[in-house]
């Protein structure tokens, strides 16, 4: 295993006010890796700044060894670097197998995704996706009359359809109930086998279940780092973030 992504002491402010503050870390191809912190700690600006969202004060931010700092959002996407956000952004009125046959079109017109010709190599790709995500039954059905984990799962879905190398999920489970939550889980177990993921969430009982490494930010620095155990029993963890979650 290797580092796919490399995160170099990395600083971002806006105006007077820096948000993340000589932050670096490395994500481990092939793995789960949890970034976790308290609300304010720069977990979602580090998202943004490594899919060029936003760019950097200073540092660097390096992807399957290629310098991807300065580069446009577009061409992070294309290098292999897919996103989901907290609040999913599919198309209600369409098909769940038209939401992600529009995920799997290269091309940049809308208007030709919505075309109906064949893609290569669409069929196998959307059959196991649809398996991966537990939506092979609902293909035919309107995406916006799925429930909020089936609508989570689809977005998943769809960035999976452009075949990422790196899958970052920004607070995946927010809104689930129990039963999703577990569904979930096991999902990302699956997905670790082809994919490597960069997880921001809240709820430690999750990333328990699906952490290889666990990556602690505070006020935008770096607290800690390394498996759930050594991160559970660190006392300035406990201190800053673990402690909320035990009154929470």
């Amino acid at each position: 295993m290797s580092g796919l992504l490399e995160i170099q002491r990395l600083s971002k402010s806006f105006d007077t006010t820096k948000v993340i503050n000589d932050f670096s870390m490395e994500v481990v191809e092939g793995t789960v890796c949890c970034l976790v912190g308290p609300n304010g700690a720069g977990k979602t600006t580090t998202m943004d700044l490594i899919t060029g969202r936003i760019k950097p004060t200073s540092g660097k931010i390096i992807f399957a060894n290629e310098d991807i700092t300065a580069k446009h959002e577009h061409l992070i996407a294309r290098a292999g670097i897919g996103r989901k956000f907290q609040v999913p952004a599919v198309l209600r009125d369409m098909s769940v197998r038209q939401n992600l046959e529009v995920a799997y079109s290269r091309q940049t017109n809308p208007f030709r995704n919505l075309l109906k010709f064949h893609k290569p190599g669409l069929t196998a790709k959307l059959d196991e996706v649809a398996t991966l995500a537990g939506l092979t039954g609902r293909l035919k059905e309107r995406a916006g009359i799925l429930s909020h984990g089936e609508t989570q799962w689809l977005e998943i879905g769809m960035v999976l359809m452009q075949e990422p190398r790196l899958l970052l999920m920004d607070e995946p489970i927010a809104g689930m109930t129990e039963s999703e939550i577990e569904k979930t889980a096991r999902i990302f177990k699956d997905l670790r086998k082809s994919a490597t993921l960069l997880v921001v969430e809240h709820d430690m009982g999750f990333v328990r279940e699906i952490a290889d490494v666990v990556v602690v930010m505070h006020m935008g620095s770096l607290l800690a780092q390394g498996s759930i155990q050594e991160i559970e029993a660190d006392l300035r963890v406990r201190d800053v973030y673990l402690g909320e979650q035990e009154v929470a």
